[in-house]
């Protein structure tokens, strides 16, 4: 009986409802609202309700392009984000082109943003929890490792994984 009224005393609670109308705005903001708005998105693309679109116009998606389960993409006001057919990103990945600056002496909040356009390839598969940096570009055919994080440019067809991304294979 103590556990059910733990439960409704936060239902109740102004906390619990603030909570649910922030989730239910980010929701329509950041799934919603964005995929009406992207750049582009080819013919029998997916993506996924939990995924998080920021400035959706500069995100141009090829066709049959899989947006998994808790994906972000994050383009910048003055950047794209650009994914080629037939390409996968997994659960849980985050690609951005858009990043604070990081100068010493100044808050890193209060710099401005280092944006560069991401370029994936068509046929790309982004494993789960996988981190794209600003600038990258992944060739056609690339594989990038579960929880791998991409800092510098991915060669068609080869597999890279780790932290940094390094070639750990090939494509044959």
């Amino acid at each position: 009986m103590s556990k059910l009224f733990k439960y409704l005393s936060a239902f109740f609670s102004p906390i619990f409802w603030k909570q649910v109308s922030q989730i239910i705005a980010i929701f329509i903001t950041n799934n919603v609202l964005a995929i009406r708005q992207l750049g582009a998105m080819g013919e029998g693309t997916v993506i996924k309700p939990s995924a998080s679109l920021a400035y959706p116009q500069n995100i141009f998606l090829g066709k049959k392009v899989g947006i998994n389960r808790y994906v972000h993409l994050w383009a910048g006001p003055n950047s794209k984000i650009i994914i080629g057919d037939y390409s996968a990103i997994s659960p849980h990945s985050f690609i951005t082109s858009d990043n604070h600056g990081t100068r010493r002496g100044e808050l890193f909040q209060l710099q401005p943003g280092v944006e560069a356009d991401v370029v994936i390839g068509s046929d790309v598969w982004v494993g789960a929890h996988a981190i794209i940096l600003p600038g990258v570009k992944i060739g056609d055919g690339a594989v990038v490792a579960a929880g791998a994080v991409v800092t510098k440019d991915i060669p068609p067809n080869t597999i890279f994984g780790g932290i940094p991304a390094k070639k750990i294979g090939e494509r044959k």
